[in-house]
């Protein structure tokens, strides 16, 4: 009952973000109120536990691309940056600010998730700058550039001139990044 609870508060969250109330978490699963206290002490502590879900599929996610033997390493950068933010949908900047407004303790956990927790990036980030696969670089810098990226990609009102989905946004940003933005001959010059 608990993994059920927490799928439709998810899909509350997407509906109608983090001002759903537990009244209507308990109808659209045709039980009490009681019942969802009885696996969480607080809608805080429920938005805690699916904070701490989404942190833990992107930390397994990030794990699993950094050890796969047969992705390389650029690839692997690549697929981390574009995972994180776009497989999950409760990183909406919408929802972000919503869940800071109602949730602040969560919100600030997810946060610091988010703008701290790059272990595996820059860890692959330096083994490609010691094995000459990366220029070297102020990988911190990259790491803001990506995250000012990722805000302006999840903003509501840069979506009414650009046509794109937010994976392919994000999939572009990483593109340049990654790659810049001149041919690789007119490096050589």
């Amino acid at each position: 009952m608990r993994e059920r609870i927490l799928h439709e508060a998810i899909l509350l969250i997407q509906q109608k973000g983090f001002t759903f109330t537990l009244l209507e978490l308990s109808q659209r699963l045709g039980t009490s109120k009681r019942t969802i206290y009885e696996h969480f002490t607080s809608k805080d502590q429920m938005i805690g536990v699916i904070i701490e879900k989404v942190i833990s599929e992107i930390k397994e996610k990030e794990k699993a691309i950094s050890e796969s033997s047969d992705i390389e390493l650029l690839e692997k950068i690549k697929q981390i940056l574009v995972f994180s933010p776009k497989n999950i949908e409760i990183m909406d900047i919408r929802l972000l600010s919503d869940l800071k407004k109602h949730h602040y303790q969560q919100w600030v956990e997810l946060d610091y998730f988010i703008k701290k927790e790059w272990t595996v990036v820059l860890h692959l980030m330096e083994q490609g700058i010691s094995q000459g696969i990366i220029r070297p670089i102020n990988v911190q810098a990259f790491i803001e550039l990506y995250l000012g990226a990722l805000n302006q990609i999840y903003d509501p009102s840069a979506f009414s001139s650009n046509q794109q989905t937010i994976g392919e946004r994000l999939q572009n940003v990483v593109d340049i990044l990654l790659n810049g933005i001149s041919h690789h001959k007119e490096k050589e010059k």
